[in-house]
């Protein structure tokens, strides 16, 4: 019978319909898709050109400046585009200035990488790399407005083809159904003649055909049924090894997917996968599957922790099997190893078998050695500088604290971590507010000469703040360096550099005060003779003049004349002190050096000073305890003895008349005279419990003509002749260090020999 007999469902409905309307809705959204999504695909690749353009052009001026926070800021504000997944800025060398990764997209495949460029000159790279998952979602959302529409003319199809389905098969198929049931009862005389469709109706006649064979192949079911049911054993068997073969599988999926194992614990046979093989060097041929090869390949130093960490996991005591080992490579080096596993237990709990897999972590390895190592190195650096270095998080609390910050202040690194600035460091709480500054803002904050008060002594320190951004938390490191020394020092220069001026002033002045000063003690010296009693000539010359030169010496010392000429004669010689003292100025002792044991140098001026006490202005050794602290082995220093010896006396009268301005305290008056021997010199130190001075008088103290006491008890020349005397004739160092109310220190070094 022909196909085409009668009327057919599919030619009028799967062709007419399915075809027509089908076809070109599907050709019309399948355009629209590749139109659109390639649309959106221009548009990514277009923004990925403008961000690498706009980074690489602002990058250039940061990183020629080395502007470490405004490149973090800059790549922060990138990397949180939309579509941008990465943002890594590198320096010509290729050191990463700054990386940061969303997240790990598979779909992050828009790469855009440029040269940062500075006068023509490239300073650094930039990357960007978009993801491409915002573009998938959007081709999703088309794909599923397609299928939306396509879905649409699909149920209209279907309830099409449904209403033609009603009319043009369900009558045929009831008939058909009907005749289907009858021959499944057995019955075979059904007419299906009487289906005149032409598809049904060549289903009715085959529907005829076989229930004419049946009857002759049901002998044949028997022998089939009695052949499948060997079959069906055949196939459990089968599909208990497959089950076997997906639990080993599953075994090895939860732990991971590198080298498997798989080790029956009953039967200790084991299986090493080819990757597992290949991990230390071995095709699979080359190594048979046994416990041993692993055993034997562990480094010694492993294999007793390796398997108390198994015996753990299989008994219960931890809940997971993971260790790190070593493994000998076919090359005979070593390989890092991270064994991981999970046994399968019967009903009692007992183990039964157990996978894992094998995982070279050889490079994590090296990697981290490497990291430890900078991390030493760098901890190597810091703690070798000689400044203080300290670091702060944001709160102010400590995170970094160097060797020189241990020695400075005696609290170990372990001590000072995660306490706070202030608490540790009490001395600088000035700088909590700078240290947030710096932070806020981002900028270096310097200050130089910083004085800081610890105990008795003010000591200086330059101090640098730098803010740090790291991992996008904000922090500070601090710099100090103690510069006291160089203090003093420029002190010492600027003090020299006013007692040379001074000098060559000194000495001009001195010639000419000299002249007419000679002038005024010879005036009033002949006078003082000319009155006199003791010679004839000025009896006569009375006489002559018609009086006694009695009477006129009574004139005289009434009307206070003789004391007037007492007066200046004894400010005529006060006067050619000055002047004397002056002349130091301008030229270098040619005093008569020799060696000498500043110990014995020293008790020979304290003895002449015990000896010398003005009740009038206020000061007696007597009442003064000296304290001697000599240093037994320092050599003797090659000086002018007298000099030193003047320099000691001037010394320690100022501290005796200090002592009178000390007040009521109930520490007695005391001078300290110490000797040392530092950095190759001989040191004194003459250290009183005086009023001590301030800040302006210390640096003024060895000023020509500068004094602090009344008028007429000082020249303000005493230490600055001492000065000069230190300082020019013996190239040592002269220096002081006062505060109010805790007395004062001068400090002499002296070379040991003389130049």
């Amino acid at each position: 019978m022909s196909i085409f007999k009668g009327k057919s469902i599919s030619r009028d409905l799967t062709v007419s319909l399915m075809v027509m309307i089908l076809l070109v809705v599907a050709s019309t959204l399948s355009w629209q898709y590749m139109r659109n999504s390639q649309e959106m695909l221009n548009e990514v690749e277009g923004k990925a050109d403008e961000y690498i353009t706009r980074l690489s052009d602002i990058l250039s001026v940061p990183i020629w400046n080395f502007d470490t926070r405004t490149i973090d800021q800059i790549g922060t504000v990138f990397a949180q585009y939309d579509l941008v997944n990465e943002v890594r800025i590198l320096d010509p060398l290729g050191k990463v200035l700054f990386s940061s990764v969303k997240k790990d997209d598979p779909d992050a495949r828009v790469f855009r990488e440029r040269d940062v460029m500075y006068e023509g000159e490239i300073i650094g790279h930039a990357t960007v790399v978009l993801s491409l998952s915002e573009y998938k979602r959007d081709l999703g959302r088309l794909v599923t407005t397609n299928m939306l529409a396509l879905g649409g003319v699909l149920c209209v199809i279907l309830v099409a083809t449904g209403i033609l389905l009603r009319i043009y098969l369900r009558r045929p198929l009831e008939v058909l159904l009907e005749g289907v049931n009858q021959v499944a009862r057995g019955d075979f005389s059904f007419d299906f003649s009487v289906i005149q469709n032409a598809e049904l109706g060549m289903i009715a006649e085959n529907f005829s055909v076989m229930a004419k064979e049946v009857a002759a192949r049901e002998k044949q079911l028997v022998e089939i049924n009695r052949q499948l049911q060997g079959q069906i054993r055949e196939r459990e068997r089968v599909e208990a090894a497959l089950r076997l073969s997906e639990e080993r599988y599953s075994l090895v999926v939860t732990a991971t997917n590198d080298g498997i194992w798989d080790w029956d614990l009953n039967t200790d046979e084991v299986y090493f996968s080819p990757r597992w093989k290949s991990i230390i060097g071995y095709q699979d041929n080359e190594i048979v599957n046994d416990l041993d090869e692993w055993q034997g390949r562990m480094h010694p130093a492993d294999l007793d922790r390796v398997l108390r960490a198994h015996e753990d996991y299989l008994s219960g005591v931890t809940d997971q099997f993971e260790v790190e080992y070593r493994l000998r490579h076919k090359d005979g080096e070593y390989r890092w190893i991270l064994g991981r596993g999970i046994c399968v237990r019967d009903d009692s709990g007992e183990p039964y078998r157990m996978a894992g897999t094998h995982t070279d972590i050889t490079q994590r390895k090296l990697a981290e050695r490497e990291l430890w190592e900078t991390k030493n190195t760098l901890d190597n650096i810091l703690n070798s500088m000689p400044s203080i270095i300290v670091s702060v998080d944001k709160d102010a609390r400590i995170t970094q604290w160097n060797k020189t910050a241990e020695e400075a202040t005696g609290i170990l690194a372990a001590e000072a971590y995660s306490r706070s600035f202030a608490e540790v460091l009490p001395g600088y709480k000035m700088l909590l507010t700078h240290i947030k500054e710096s932070i806020a803002t981002g900028t270096n904050i310097a200050m130089e000469k910083e004085p800081v008060t610890e105990g008795e002594r003010t000591r200086y320190f330059d101090i640098i703040i730098y803010p740090v951004v790291t991992r996008g938390e904000f922090s500070a490191v601090v710099r100090l360096d103690d510069v006291t020394d160089r203090f003093r020092i420029e002190e010492m220069m600027v003090q020299t550099e006013k007692m040379l001026s001074v000098g060559g002033l000194a000495a001009g002045m001195a010639h000419e005060i000299n002249n007419p000063l000679g002038g005024i003690l010879q005036g009033a010296q002949n006078i003082r003779r000319r009155v006199s009693l003791d010679f004839p000539a000025n009896h006569k010359a009375a006489e002559e003049a018609g009086c006694s030169l009695e009477s006129i010496r009574t004139y005289l010392e009434n009307r206070g004349i003789i004391r007037f000429l007492d007066g200046i004669n004894e400010s005529g010689r006060r006067a050619a002190n000055i002047v004397s003292n002056m002349l130091e100025f301008s030229r270098r002792s040619e005093a008569r050096r020799t060696s000498v044991h500043l110990g014995e140098l020293i008790d020979k001026t304290i003895d002449l000073a015990a000896n010398d006490y003005d009740l009038k202005k206020k000061y007696d050794f007597r009442h003064i305890d000296i304290v001697r602290n000599y240093e037994p082995s320092l050599p003797q220093v090659v000086c002018s003895p007298q000099e030193i010896e003047q320099v000691l006396l001037n010394l320690l009268k100022n501290a005796a008349q200090a002592m009178a301005e000390r007040g009521e305290r109930e520490d007695p008056p005391q001078i300290v005279i110490s000797t040392s021997y530092e950095r190759g010199r001989a040191r004194i130190d003459v250290a009183d419990n005086g009023p001590g001075m301030d800040e302006e008088t210390r640096k003024r103290v060895f000023e020509p003509f500068f004094t602090t006491k009344a008028v007429g008890e000082g020249t303000g020349l005493g230490l600055s002749v001492s000065y000069f005397i230190i300082t020019t004739n013996h190239d040592g160092q002269f220096t002081v260090d006062a505060e109010v109310g805790r007395g004062t220190t001068f400090t002499i070094q002296l070379p040991l020999e003389s130049k």
